[in-house]
């Protein structure tokens, strides 16, 4: 049952196949949307941090605006405060301590400020009500202390990450002439916008250039998860740098991206394994109700042509339709059996049959030429052309199944080379003229079916040349010949006309079949002559001056129909 060729075995292969095609689009559309629900998330994560990484750098840039403002204004006043006395130094140390604060408590951004000369042990430093008390005199007591040569800070652009009791700041300060103006800035006061926004399934944490953490919206340790990644099985990790002094970091749990997606992973999974199995079962129902009949049909043909007339039929099909196909079958083998047939209807039979082989015969001679025009027509994008010929070739094929008719009347052939010639026209434009004069009282009159339309066919494959005016010319009459009455077809080109073994051949030789080449449809038409009118020489080919090739077909009245 499982043979090379076998339906069973073609029908299996074809539903593995689309079973396989189904569950390969299922997996690669789950692990698509997971990738795009993990760029979209990465994609959310960054704009996030470009906002935010955009506050942090407006406060490092309004406390550094601050922080040249104060230089600039109290330099000069500084420089010469050594060369003060006592009481002078007192009041410029609380004139400079009331700037301080006075810039302190109009920004923002800063939570201190500070003059240093350590030359003379001097440091006044203002701090915003944002820190506490205790911190700031920490602060303090590490400024005094703080070298600031050593750190490589003095005069420099960036912002010094340093930590106080516990407690992250960022540095920045500008010396001259041993004087140091600076800023400090909390980092968890550049990260309190971000808490408002973060939870335990999304946090964010400010490191410096050391990774080094500096502050963060929840205390959850995830440094031994992050290993420079940006997806783990875990967390998602997004980081964007921050010029001035380190990087910001989002951390977003993946359960919470992915909420709901693994259900439909084994959604995904079970209904695979639902569709191998239901596939099976179709398999053996598809068996039982179909191949099975099939093959009992199968082998009791097999025993009808080995000449069993009385093998029994099985009735007891799983479905109507092969009960119904069974029965009729058996009704027909019956019917053969008791079918008497006579010599003549034999002989008759036997005329009827080749004339069918002979139009099949002639039907592919069209559709080889109507294929070769629609391919034509596509190398130019002539879409309209070509659903036009499409449409005419639906006309022909409607004609073509008129219920196996071998004769028909010359108004519906000529209807049909009137569709043909249109078809043509649009691949040859303004380079056919068509002429056709049929004897109204002969438009019902019976012809064998593509009689006409086989030697216009063969006009447009000999006669027409390239950029020159084809010319045909179609005329139906009656005439006379030896006091019977004969229908006579006459078609007419300007093309190079026919050769001369070929007229030879067709005008004065016995009829013979010409299997293959451009004869095959004249040679059917002459065999079909020869079966339906039983007379030789219907059919003469010949020369028109000064060129042009002529076909003249008679058929006997009398015979007709």
């Amino acid at each position: 049952m499982l043979k090379q060729h076998s339906m069973i075995r073609k029908i299996t292969v074809q539903m593995t196949v689309i079973l396989t095609i189904l569950l390969a689009t299922l997996i690669l559309s789950n692990f698509y949307s997971l990738e795009v629900v993990r760029k979209n998330q990465i994609a959310s994560s960054k704009n996030t941090l470009a906002i935010f990484i955009n506050s942090i750098q407006n406060s490092l840039n309004n406390t550094s605006r601050d922080l040249l403002e104060v230089f600039d204004t109290q330099i000069n006043s500084i420089s010469t405060f050594g060369t003060k006395d006592e009481s002078q130094k007192y009041f410029e140390a609380i004139r400079l301590q009331e700037i301080l604060a006075s810039k302190v408590s109009n920004t923002s951004g800063s939570d201190g400020l500070f003059i240093s000369v350590p030359n003379e042990d001097f440091l006044l430093a203002s701090f915003s009500n944002r820190m506490y008390s205790k911190e700031g005199l920490f602060l303090t007591d590490f400024l005094k202390a703080y070298d600031f040569d050593a750190k490589n800070v003095t005069g420099g652009a960036e912002w010094m990450p340093v930590e106080v009791n516990g407690v992250a700041y960022l540095l920045k300060s500008i010396t001259y002439s041993n004087v140091i103006f600076g800023a400090v800035i909390k980092t968890d006061t550049l990260m309190s916008a971000l808490k408002k926004n973060a939870n335990e399934q999304n946090l964010f944490y400010l490191t410096d250039k050391s990774d080094r953490m500096l502050s963060t919206t929840n205390p959850v340790d995830l440094s031994k998860e992050k290993q420079n990644l940006t997806f783990t099985s875990k967390h998602f990790f997004v980081t964007e740098q921050i010029p001035e002094f380190g990087r910001l970091t989002n951390v977003v749990a993946s359960r919470n991206v992915f909420y709901g997606l693994e259900w439909i992973q084994w959604l995904i999974i079970f209904l695979s394994m639902l569709a191998v199995v239901i596939t099976s079962i179709i398999f053996r129902f598809f068996a039982k109700d179909l191949i099975q009949p099939i093959l009992e049909l199968v082998k009791g043909a097999k025993e009808v042509e080995k000449g069993n007339w009385d093998y029994p039929f099985s009735n007891k099909a799983s479905s109507i339709e092969f009960a119904r196909l069974s029965n009729s079958f058996s009704s027909m083998i019956r019917e053969i059996k008791t079918l008497k047939i006579n010599t003549y209807e034999e002989k008759l039979e036997r005329n009827k049959t080749e004339l069918k082989y002979l139009q099949m015969q002639i039907r592919p001679h069209f559709f080889l030429n109507a294929i070769t025009t629609i391919s034509s027509l596509t190398y130019h994008n002539k879409n309209e052309e070509i659903r036009l010929i499409i449409s005419h070739l639906s006309e022909h094929l409607r004609y073509m199944f008129r219920g196996g008719l071998v004769q028909v009347q010359i108004q519906e052939e000529m209807k049909h080379v009137e569709n043909y010639i249109q078809m043509q026209e649009m691949r040859y434009p303004n380079q056919i003229f068509y002429m056709a004069d049929i004897d109204r009282e002969l438009q019902a009159f019976p012809l064998p079916q593509y009689l006409i339309q086989t030697f216009v066919e063969n006009t447009f494959k000999h006669a027409l040349a390239h950029k020159e005016m084809l010319s045909i010319f179609i005329k139906v009459d009656s005439v006379l010949t030896n006091g019977q009455p004969f229908l006579r077809v006459v078609i007419e080109d300007n093309g190079e006309g026919f050769p001369e073994e070929m007229m030879e051949e067709v005008n004065f030789s016995d009829l013979q079949q010409s299997g293959t080449g451009e004869k095959v449809g004249i040679s059917n038409i002459q065999r079909t002559l020869k079966l339906l009118y039983k007379r030789d020489r219907l059919l003469t080919l010949s020369n028109i001056q000064p060129s042009g090739a002529k076909v003249e077909i008679v058929i006997p009245m009398e015979d007709a129909g």
